[in-house]
């Protein structure tokens, strides 16, 4: 994919222990996520904010050493730091309702999603449509509805993709 953002992270044999992390925060994530049956509400509130950040793995780069794999899986962690956001984002809607377009965390959650509306999520741009709208023009069971379609498709795919490719 062309882009004009700069990798903001690169993890490789020197520094893996970060991508492993994150790995690992994101599973735990995507367990209470299963656990709850979508996202709901407070959900990030199991992850350490100091260990991970969803902000920080947004544009990542994995680079394995030659010959060799680092076993981190690139994908999960763009795609799970979206997830994050969009809990988060949730949150602030859930929380703040007609007034959650004012809140400064909203808009630093929506100008980090909008640089990754196309990719590795393309349903974020449809989400954002729902969001970036007058609090009175917000269609809540429209922007649901995608919500529940993201978590279907890249959190429940994500297990249901692994379990299929095993004997």
């Amino acid at each position: 994919m062309a882009s004009n953002r700069l990798i903001e992270m690169i993890i490789d044999n020197l520094n893996y222990e970060i991508g492993n992390r994150a790995m690992a925060w994101i599973l735990l994530l995507y367990y209470h996520l299963l656990d709850e049956g979508g996202i709901t509400h407070d959900q990030t509130v199991y992850l350490n904010q100091n260990d991970f950040n969803g902000f920080d793995f947004l544009d990542i780069e994995v680079r394995n050493p030659e010959n060799m794999s680092l076993d981190l899986d690139e994908k999960l962690i763009k795609e799970g730091s979206i997830i994050y956001l969009l809990c988060e984002l949730n949150d602030m809607i859930t929380e703040y309702e007609r007034d959650y377009n004012s809140q400064p965390f909203t808009q630093k959650i929506c100008k980090a999603l909008k640089l990754y509306k196309n990719t590795p999520i393309p349903e974020v741009g449809l989400l954002l449509k729902q969001v970036l709208v007058a609090e009175s023009e917000f269609n809540f069971s429209a922007y649901n509805e995608i919500l529940q379609d993201i978590y279907k498709k890249y959190v429940h795919g994500f297990f249901a993709h692994k379990l299929a490719s095993k004997p």
